[in-house]
C-alpha cells in the first residue's frame, strides 16, 4: 500500500464509539412504559443517554424517551437526580411508585413519580440553577475536581448580631465561671435556644484562638458555617471542616 493509498483508507469506528466513552457531562433523562402507564421514570447518568437508555430497555422492552437535558449549573458543577426528585415531591407532591403498585413480574424501581411530566422537570431544573445562583442551600452540588465533592456555600455577611437575654444571661454565667478558674463547664440549653451563636459568644469572651466542635450529627455543620460566617460577631474566625482538613495538612497554618 502506497502513501496516497494509507491516507485515503477509512476505517468503521462504530464498534470503537460503542466501547470507548470520553467524558460525559451529566445528564438527567426521564422515560416512560406502558407496562407502568402514568408514570414517569426520572434518572441521571455520566455516560450517553442512549447507553443508559438501552440498559434500562432490558427491564422495560418498550421504554420511550421523555427528557434528555445536562444536569449542569455552571462549567465543572453538576447536580444529581436527588435534586430533581426532592423537587417533584416536595414542592410538586408527586408520589413515588410504591412497591405495591408495581404490576406483577414488573421490575420494580422507586424512581418513577405518577403523573410527571417533562415540563415538571424543566421546572425542577430551573429551581436548581435558581438555588445554586441564590446559594440558599436548598439543594446539593458537585464539581469534577478529583471526584464529586458537595459544593461549600459562603455565606453572606448579616450584621452584627445582638444576644437575646436568655443568651446574654449565659455568657455573663460564663465569664463568671471562668474568672473563677473553672474549666469544664456545660451548657444546657432547649431547642432553638441559639446554642451555637451563644457558644461562639462564649468562645469571643476568652479570646478563643481556636474552637474545636465534635459532634455526633454531621448535619449540624452548615448551622455553625452560617453563624460563623453571617454574623460580624465572629469576623476574626475563619470556618475549617474536616474535609479540609484531609485534603491539606497545612491548612491550620495556612
Amino acid at each position: 500500500m502506497n502513501k496516497d493509498e494509507n491516507n485515503n483508507k477509512r476505517f468503521n469506528t462504530d464498534e470503537i464509539d460503542e466501547i470507548i466513552i470520553g467524558r460525559v457531562k451529566p445528564h438527567i433523562y426521564a422515560f416512560s412504559t406502558n407496562t407502568i402507564p402514568n408514570y414517569l421514570k426520572v434518572g441521571d447518568t455520566y455516560r450517553p443517554v442512549k447507553v443508559r437508555l438501552d440498559e434500562w430497555r432490558q427491564k422495560y422492552s418498550n421504554l420511550s424517551k421523555e427528557f434528555d437535558e445536562e444536569a449542569m449549573v455552571s462549567d465543572d458543577t453538576f447536580f444529581r437526580d436527588y435534586a430533581v426528585h426532592s423537587f417533584l415531591e416536595n414542592d410538586l407532591q408527586k408520589q413515588r411508585l410504591t412497591p405495591s403498585e408495581t404490576p406483577k413480574g414488573e421490575y420494580y424501581s422507586n424512581e418513577f413519580f405518577k403523573e410527571a411530566t417533562a415540563d415538571d422537570i424543566k421546572a425542577a431544573i430551573q429551581d436548581i440553577k435558581s438555588d445554586f445562583e441564590d446559594k440558599t442551600q436548598k439543594y446539593q452540588y458537585y464539581n469534577f475536581e478529583d471526584r464529586p465533592v458537595p459544593i461549600e456555600t459562603e455565606y453572606k455577611s448579616t450584621g452584627t448580631w445582638t444576644p437575646r437575654p436568655n443568651q446574654k444571661e449565659v455568657i455573663n454565667n460564663f465569664k463568671k465561671a471562668i474568672n473563677k478558674g473553672r474549666t469544664k463547664l456545660l451548657l444546657y440549653a432547649v431547642m432553638r435556644f441559639g446554642k451555637t451563636f451563644t457558644s461562639m459568644c462564649c468562645a469571643n469572651e476568652i479570646n478563643a484562638k481556636i474552637v474545636l466542635v465534635v459532634s455526633a450529627k454531621a448535619d449540624v455543620k452548615e448551622e455553625w458555617r452560617m453563624t460563623i460566617q453571617s454574623a460580624d460577631n465572629f469576623d476574626s474566625y475563619v470556618f475549617i471542616d474536616s474535609n479540609k482538613l484531609k485534603s491539606d495538612d497545612a491548612i491550620i497554618k495556612k
